[in-house]
């Protein structure tokens, strides 16, 4: 089958495919236009690629770069110098255990820092990094706020390729204040009318411009600042937008939902302020504005925290709506109903002397895809065999159709004295067994003392529960 377009030819390393990130369009608010750039379809997800490939270029003679960073300008940075240099990073115990787990395998190592720390205190980030610097012959600090050279040229460039010339606001997050600084400065010289907005979450001081230092416990992680850097030109910038924790995180998720775009929560507070700003426009016009949104990361770095439900909820960063969207699918479809409301049939089981023959026999006649093991004497659950995996031993020469299904069925035993099995009965709440099916296929739903097997639960069943009660 033919192409319609032609993929990328192929490359000598992955700094080749650093930019040039695609445009695409959201819901418009207000009639007016929202473009979204993707920056988070950089190699590492952002736009500190930009940035970190022209740095390991420029320092290549340099053996170890030390970066005091949020996370993705290190991550960034490690990646482009995976086979070159040492890359040592300095983050904030705020960050994501998720960043952390993405520096470590890219080889680089890891201090911490305190998050509230002041730039000038000896336990900063900053501070530490200078430390490691003098420890360390030919070693370099790159330090955001204090980079000289232009980075985002080219980002401009494609912006105004990308809009043909055609955009009324761009909004930027803000953090070092290097990227809008740059953008603003190359846009504003050809595009004079140009607005351009920066997002700053509620409690940095960026947005004020005060030299006063902040407080910093916000959740949006590579935005804002508690202190105003120089490589921030406020002249630049013609107004500030403050976002929320909650707003940022909750617009993040939708647009993962609503637009399939992957993006994290620094880039759902860009977009938030772009939304807010939208209906501040008048609508007694026949312009329609455009407004360029710059999405800078991606959600794949956020997966214990934007990704997970459960940690937005009980950080109460899920505003009304989520919220209930968020409980409707966890709680409150399944109305109170147990495991007994499912009206499972009754256990189909064999014994542990059963051979794999009979087993595969049976399952294949049912129609069953797993089947409990119970002991003869007592009746109580032992184990369980699997359709797929008794094939594949056949297939292997590992077990022969003669072999007792206890020679080669899972089983259920203690591990440092907790039981493996989850105990599944018929009072388990569904909204409980839907969690447990995030992770296991069926279950086995026994008595409470796990003597009686008293039926085989899946997901298709709670499905089909769901569709009979109309709350799919």
């Amino acid at each position: 089958m033919p192409l319609d377009r032609q993929p990328p030819p192929i490359a000598d390393s992955i700094a080749t495919h650093v930019g040039l990130t695609p445009m695409v369009r959201l819901s418009p608010h207000n009639q007016v236009q929202l473009l979204a750039k993707l920056e988070l379809a950089n190699p590492t997800g952002s736009h500190k690629d930009r940035v970190a490939h022209k740095i390991v270029k420029d320092l290549a003679k340099i053996d170890t770069l030390i970066i005091p960073t949020s996370g993705n300008l290190g991550i960034a940075v490690a990646a482009a110098a995976a086979k070159t240099h040492r890359v040592i990073v300095v983050v904030p115990e705020k960050t994501s255990i998720d960043r952390i787990q993405m520096l470590k395998a890219l080889g680089a190592e890891i201090m911490r820092s305190p998050t509230e720390a002041r730039p000038d205190a000896p336990e900063s980030a900053f501070s530490v990094a200078t430390k490691l610097k003098e420890q360390l012959p030919n070693s370099r600090v790159i330090e955001e706020t204090k980079l000289e050279g232009i980075y985002y040229d080219e980002l401009a460039e494609e912006i105004m390729q990308q809009t043909q010339m055609r955009l009324d606001h761009l909004f930027v997050g803000v953090e070092s204040g290097l990227m809008i600084t740059q953008l603003a400065t190359a846009l504003k010289a050809k595009i004079p009318e140009l607005q351009v907005f920066g997002v700053d979450p509620t409690d940095s001081v960026l947005a004020a411009g005060s030299i006063e230092h902040g407080r910093t416990d916000w959740k949006i992680e590579d935005l804002g600042s508690n202190f105003v850097p120089k490589s921030l030109d406020r002249s630049k910038v013609d107004g500030w937008f403050k976002v929320s924790d909650k707003d940022a995180f909750s617009t993040a998720r939708r647009l993962i939902r609503g637009d399939g775009i992957f993006c994290g929560p620094s880039s759902g507070a860009v977009v938030a302020a772009a939304i807010q700003h939208a209906t501040t426009l008048s609508q007694h016009t026949t312009h329609e504005y455009r407004s360029v949104v710059i999405l800078n990361d991606t959600a794949k770095n956020y997966g214990s925290t934007l990704l997970n439900d459960d940690w937005l909820l009980e950080n109460n960063l899920a505003d009304d709506v989520m919220t209930q969207e968020l409980e409707f699918l966890s709680t409150d479809r399944y109305r109170a109903a147990s495991v007994e409301d499912l009206q499972l049939p009754a256990a189909v089981t064999i014994p542990p002397t059963a051979t794999v023959s009979y087993a595969l026999d049976l399952m294949l006649e049912r129609e069953f895809s797993q089947l409990p093991v119970i002991r003869t004497d007592n009746k109580k659950l032992v184990g369980y065999v699997s359709l797929t995996t008794l094939q594949e031993r056949l297939d292997q020469g590992v077990i022969q159709p003669k072999t007792a299904v206890q020679d080669c069925m899972f089983t259920f035993k203690k591990a440092t004295g907790t039981l493996k099995y989850q105990l599944i009965t018929p009072d388990t709440s569904l909204a409980d067994l839907a969690k447990f099916f995030e992770k296991n296929s069926f279950a086995m739903v026994t008595d409470v003392n796990r003597k009686w097997c008293l039926g085989v639960a899946t997901k298709y069943d709670l499905l089909s529960f769901l569709h009979r009660r109309q709350f799919l």
